[in-house]
């Protein structure tokens, strides 16, 4: 039982985090297409939270993370959609971020 509740803890502490800039734009511009490896963004990102293979057969990676400000109210929410290649380099992302939404920038970039 013990076990199962840090389990849980660790993964709960994954979605959530106290860092707003986990994907800044200088880290989205350096993933560079049919080059970025999917072991360079685990490594960059950590490891995704849902994957999935889409009608092609490609992987399909998504990092999303929220932080939560005062009173517990989401600031900022963080998400980066990332397609691979079958040879697991970066085919296509979407990089979208609800404060970019709230300050007018633009909330999704795609390369």
């Amino acid at each position: 039982m013990r076990m199962s509740l840090l389990f849980v803890a660790a993964v709960v502490a994954g979605c959530a985090s106290g860092s707003s800039d986990l994907i800044t734009e200088a880290k989205v511009q350096a993933i560079k297409l049919n080059v970025t490896t999917y072991d360079e963004m685990v490594r960059d990102y950590g490891p995704p939270r849902s994957q999935h293979f889409n009608q092609q057969g490609l992987l399909t990676a998504t990092w999303f993370y929220f932080y939560d400000g005062d009173y517990d109210a989401m600031d900022d929410q963080q998400k980066l959609t990332v397609i691979f290649n079958k040879d697991r380099t970066v085919k296509d992302y979407e990089n979208a971020s609800a404060s970019g939404l709230a300050e007018g920038k633009g909330a999704a970039k795609r390369r």
